[in-house]
């Protein structure tokens, strides 16, 4: 009962801990959503000289007080490189930090991040998790990995059809790997009926949006 009770008490002193800080930055540096926009000025050299490191600081500053938009830019930045050391652990930190916020790009990435093994240990069901998340907020990356993991049964259990109905989602939206893989699902009956005449329209639209492996099997039919 008492462990139980020290338990709690940590716990607030944790929360108070972290609003304090938070309350502490936007009283010294104000809002996060200008402190995101400053680091974005800086990360692509709008208005002022480009600089990488002074990005990294007011993303940072707005990531720190919660701002998800700034905690993704952040996780990008660790991950390439871009004005900090890279760092893949503390990419995926920043990631999973938006991804908790319904972030759809965070938690793509953070998908991603688990089903590489990059930053985190390596989980297939962890990444299925967090691309289902993503896909079903309508990010076309998240649907055609979503896709990959229930054809490849990764994470989940096999599903074709799924697959399919994933990769025919992600097609919808431009996305030319995801029109190849549709028009392979097409071209050889996998979770659909064969329909030729389908596959050589998807892979026509994907071989148009500059995807080589579809322009090459244009070449081939």
């Amino acid at each position: 009962m008492l462990r139980s009770k020290l338990a709690i008490i940590l716990l607030c002193l944790l929360c108070v801990s972290c609003t304090s800080n938070k309350s502490a930055l936007f009283n010294t540096y104000g809002p996060p959503q200008p402190l995101y926009q400053r680091g974005n000025q800086y990360a692509k050299g709008i208005g002022v000289p480009r600089d990488d490191a002074k990005a990294v600081h007011y993303y940072q500053l707005a990531a720190e007080q919660g701002y998800a938009q700034a905690q993704l830019a952040l996780a990008n930045m660790y991950r390439t490189g871009r004005g900090v050391p890279r760092d893949y652990t503390l990419a995926a930190q920043w990631y999973a930090k938006a991804a908790k916020q319904k972030n759809q790009q965070a938690e793509q990435s953070l998908g991603l991040r688990y089903l590489l093994g990059q930053g985190v240990e390596q989980d297939n069901e962890k990444a299925f998790y967090w691309f289902k998340q993503a896909a079903e907020q309508d990010n076309a990356l998240a649907q055609n990995e979503l896709a990959y993991m229930y054809a490849a049964g990764k994470g989940t259990p096999q599903n074709y059809t799924q697959a399919f109905l994933w990769y025919q989602r992600a097609a919808n939206h431009g996305l030319s790997s995801a029109e190849y893989n549709l028009a392979m699902f097409y071209a050889n009956g996998i979770g659909t009926p064969v329909n030729k005449a389908l596959a050589k329209q998807w892979l026509q639209k994907s071989a148009a949006h500059g995807f080589g492996p579809a322009q090459s099997a244009l070449k081939k039919l």
